[in-house]
């Protein structure tokens, strides 16, 4: 056997296995979904066999058996027919080009909602702009956004979480109010509320959560430290100035109003601006409070200091559950799963990927980009857990732990932001 790279052998053809972990030279030329993986099943060893290899590499540090050992065969158990060999290939390659395709219509889909992320972002931050000189179209605006929102959770499909890409999270789209907007309708919905009306005051509330701060001065709004003394106190002093702006607005629902003063307030009575119990407020203020928290967690002022998804959720169950209404909060945690949009996991397999998305109907088998360095990261697949890698999640990952190469293909996001569609039937 020939050596090929730390870690890397080549044997023969012959000698693969079950449980062996091996890689193909390029992506195009084989009907595997991934060129680096561990063989499960015989079919997998016979496609091999069919596509002609003399032999492979197979990565021993992956693997869960070495390779079997090489016995010359007889004559008359020598390869399939050559026609045979080749009609098996193309029934193969054509299975693949399928599944291509249909990763394809994923990523378009993505690609699609991303779209409609920047222009809901975009309506949002005109929400914000309006706030201060003209509430009542602010508050027009924010009713047509969250009856928009409100409307794909009320519709009978399930919904969809998506994973924002790179391209879709710089601090001018206003992403938080819409963040917090989108976990507020999945929390709603994961209690069990299906009323129209509530959804879509919850939604309301939630584009307009933090309007009090268009009042803010922006020195304070776009500083990346921490703030001192004097400026948290000014900090949080949002929701009255919300308030105030938002109050004459005969227009506006009284459970939006709550929302806009009272979602910094805890259960406990640790919040502010009043110090009340929560649990005295509405049930949509509530809610509200988890998902800006969460949202807090995940995208900190001080970047560094961000918690992963799933941490940011052990987090606030852990440390911070007196805060919040418990019931809500563990149904927060199932909804999103024990592996939320945004978090980077390690594979059984060895394999690392970032998750993109999950269906609500599913939470335990997100789909995942994978790294894998022989294809394009602009080709790179984003692939279902269970159907198709056959794989379990092992670990989840920090960010700052990854090797410079999986970092940068992966490209975890500076800034994690949620957005939502109708799942269908995919």
């Amino acid at each position: 056997m020939a050596g090929s790279g730390e870690g890397r052998q080549r044997i023969k053809i012959g000698q693969v296995r079950i449980g062996l972990h091996i890689r193909l030279d390029s992506w195009l030329g084989h009907p595997f979904l991934l060129s680096s993986f561990k063989i499960r099943n015989e079919q997998q060893i016979a496609a091999l066999v069919a596509m002609g290899l003399a032999d492979i590499e197979y990565l021993p540090d992956k693997s869960d058996v070495g390779p079997a050992d090489l016995e010359p065969l007889a004559p008359a158990d020598t390869a399939l027919p050559a026609d045979d060999k080749a009609a098996e290939l193309e029934a193969l390659m054509l299975d693949k080009k399928a599944r291509i395709e249909s990763l394809n219509q994923e990523r378009e889909r993505i690609r699609a909602a991303e779209r409609k992320y920047l222009k809901t972002a975009n309506n949002v931050q005109n929400v914000m702009r309006l706030a201060n000189n003209n509430p009542r179209s602010a508050a027009q605006l924010s009713g047509e956004i969250a009856g928009e929102l409100a409307e794909v959770f009320l519709s009978e499909q399930n919904t969809y979480i998506h994973l924002m890409g790179e391209n879709v999270t710089d601090e001018n789209a206003y992403f938080h109010s819409l963040n917090v907007t989108v976990l507020s309708l999945i929390l709603a919905r994961a209690v069990g509320i299906d009323n129209a009306e509530v959804m879509r005051d919850i939604a309301q509330g939630a584009v307009l959560h933090d309007v009090g701060k268009a009042a803010l001065p922006s020195k304070i709004l776009l500083k990346d430290e921490e703030l001192n003394r004097a400026e948290t106190s000014l900090l949080q002093m949002h929701p009255g100035y919300g308030i105030k702006l938002m109050q004459p607005v005969e227009a506006l629902p009284g459970r939006v109003k709550q929302i806009i003063l009272f979602h910094h307030e805890m259960v406990d009575g640790s919040g502010y601006p009043n110090g009340i119990k929560a649990d005295t407020l509405e049930q949509a203020v509530r809610l509200v409070a988890i998902a800006n928290a969460y949202d807090c967690l995940c995208n900190q002022r001080v970047v560094k200091r961000s918690r992963t998804p799933s941490e940011a959720l052990s987090y606030m169950y852990k440390h911070e559950l007196a805060k919040y209404d418990k019931a809500a909060l563990s149904a927060f945690i199932k909804v999103l799963g024990i592996y939320p949009p945004g978090t980077i996991v390690k594979l059984a397999s060895g394999k690392v990927g970032i998750v993109m998305s999950a269906d609500e109907r599913d939470i335990l088998n997100p789909n995942l980009m994978i790294y894998d360095p022989t294809i394009p990261k602009e080709n790179a697949a984003v692939v279902n857990l269970k159907r198709d890698l056959d794989d379990a999640i092992e670990r989840t990952l920090r960010p700052a732990a990854l090797p410079a190469p999986i970092h940068d293909y992966l490209s975890p996001r500076k800034r994690v932001c949620y957005f939502v569609d109708k799942a269908g039937n995919s």
